[in-house]
């Protein structure tokens, strides 16, 4: 049984792969097998690699033509090294030639099978986990405890500080995918370069930038009550640039907004700056609406549809309204 365990796969990539002249990389968390699939090909090529032994191929290509796999693994490169067969779509890829790659491996050759988010039942997953000689890493979405250590290191790597509010905002917009949740990260540091604490203003700012606008009106009507005005603008905001994701962070922030504004008015929550004043009405509705016991509720309705969101992604945006509506029964 080759199935690689989350704390082992440090080691898997630091020189693990040298004992399995297959590696099947899968799971929820498209950008996470990415990454994986990229340091083990990069730790494999070594510091000076020939382009040359980097092949690339698709699930789709060896499901019409299985020989290839063969081929490819066995050809030899002109300069010597490692030679590199990299298949993406890989749920498609043929059992048989897979097999017969770990089985009779070629010297100097390894395959990297990166099948993204394809079932645990699925008969690919099975053969990795039951033979010897293919390593089985699954790769999914970030656990709450794994984005707060993420959040922590990357920004004690730049020197940041980040309140308690701004956290509990972060860690909810991140998660789903390590690859982008790094690159937001990465952002928000930039953003946040000279500042004594990262706010919660800088997290809606840089990391629910992604339709921020549009969506802004969606929440600030859910959080007001108004449950018909909920799903055809959400429809709307879906169809443009918004992503399920990025409203759920958006709603977060604006609880902890009126959470400000209960305890020291528009003002105060604002943190000095002026309110649109588009919002100001629908926001002087909302207002007497709340109380902090009512918002607590509130966040926990929104964590709880962003963790749902990343574990069904395809039906995310069917959550996200669903957490509105709930939203507003609850104003």
């Amino acid at each position: 049984m080759a199935k690689i365990e989350t704390r082992d796969v440090a080691r898997l990539i630091g020189g693990g792969w040298k004992s399995y002249p297959v590696i099947l990389i899968y799971g929820s968390d498209e950008g996470g097998v990415r990454e994986t699939a990229d340091r083990i090909i990069a730790n494999a090529a070594g510091p000076d690699p020939d382009p040359l032994n980097h092949i690339q191929l698709d699930g789709d290509t060896l499901a019409a033509d299985p020989p290839r796999l063969a081929d490819e693994m066995n050809a030899f490169g002109m300069f010597g090294g490692m030679r590199i067969v990299h298949v993406r779509g890989a749920g498609k890829a043929p059992l048989a030639a897979v097999e017969a790659s770990a089985g009779e491996p070629a010297e100097g050759a390894l395959l990297v099978l990166e099948a993204g988010d394809i079932k645990k039942e699925s008969a690919l997953v099975k053969l990795a986990i039951r033979h010897k000689r293919i390593a089985a890493v699954a790769v999914y979405a970030d656990a709450g405890r794994e984005i707060g250590t993420l959040i922590d290191n990357m920004l004690d790597e730049h020197g940041l500080r980040i309140g308690r509010d701004a956290r509990a905002l972060l860690a909810g917009a991140l998660g789903a995918d390590r690859a982008l949740s790094r690159g937001e990260l990465e952002k928000l540091a930039l953003y946040a370069k000279g500042q004594p604490e990262i706010t919660p203003e800088m997290v809606t700012d840089i990391v629910a930038d992604a339709g921020k606008h549009e969506a802004g009106t969606l929440v600030d009507h859910a959080f007001a009550g108004d449950l018909a005005f909920i799903e055809p603008e959400a429809n709307r905001v879906f169809a443009g640039s918004a992503n399920p994701s990025g409203v759920l962070t958006i709603a977060i922030g604006h609880a902890f907004f009126l959470r400000r504004a209960l305890r020291g008015g528009l003002n105060e929550a604002g943190n000095g700056r002026n309110i649109h004043f588009s919002r100001k009405a629908v926001l002087d509705r909302s207002i007497p609406r709340w109380t902090e016991f009512r918002l607590d509720r509130a966040l926990a309705i929104l964590d709880d549809a962003m963790l749902q969101s990343r574990t069904a992604a395809r039906i995310a945006p069917e959550i996200t309204i669903r957490a509105l509506w709930a939203i507003a029964r609850l104003a």
